[in-house]
């Protein structure tokens, strides 16, 4: 009779626990009040994937692989697109644009051509000069893992986050008031 009651006072607090949200850092998860953090923007697939330049230079936020090429630089803005970077005077090399390739994640430059991936598509761009980027191939599908997994699935900072609806490309992410239901440290 003894075992049976101690038995009973050890599975209540195992059965309760299961009502109770951790983070990470062993913080209370409570999924019905808000926090300030970061919501995602969702877009198209024809809006996600629409590739674009422009000759006004971005700040570098979370940039990746550098490439030359003449008198030219290229880096990688993870998940937004790709620096463009005067370097005929190296000295005083300096950002002129930027191309925008949303769900990017590499770039390589061979032979006068930008290889990247935008979400899930392997895209060649061309420039015969800066202001003209244009898209020479799409292959579409063939990185499989980033269609809706992609850099920008993720926010840009720590904290909480609504987490996104992964059947819908995330081609941004707003500051604002959101549940306690994804955290990121």
């Amino acid at each position: 009779m003894h075992i049976s009651r101690y038995l009973l006072l050890l599975t209540i607090p195992v059965l309760l626990q299961s009502c109770w949200k951790y983070r990470n850092g062993g913080d209370y998860i409570d999924s019905q009040k808000k926090e300030w953090g970061y919501k995602p923007v969702y877009g198209t697939e024809t809006e996600a994937k629409n590739i674009l330049y422009s000759p006004v230079a971005e700040p570098v936020i979370n940039g990746g692989n550098i490439y030359a090429y003449h008198d030219f630089i290229f880096q990688m803005e993870t998940g937004r697109g790709i620096h463009v970077i005067d370097n005929s005077n190296s000295a005083a090399a300096t950002r002129i644009g930027f191309i925008t390739v949303k769900g990017c994640s590499q770039i390589s430059v061979k032979d006068g051509k930008i290889y990247t991936n935008s979400y899930d598509d392997l895209v060649v761009l061309g420039f015969s000069s800066v202001d003209k980027v244009e898209v020479i191939s799409r292959l579409q599908g063939v990185f499989t893992e980033y269609r809706y997994d992609s850099p920008l699935a993720q926010p840009p900072g720590n904290g909480y986050y609504e987490c996104p609806v992964y059947d819908r490309f995330v081609t941004g992410w707003v500051r604002d008031s959101v549940y306690q239901n994804c955290y990121k440290n």
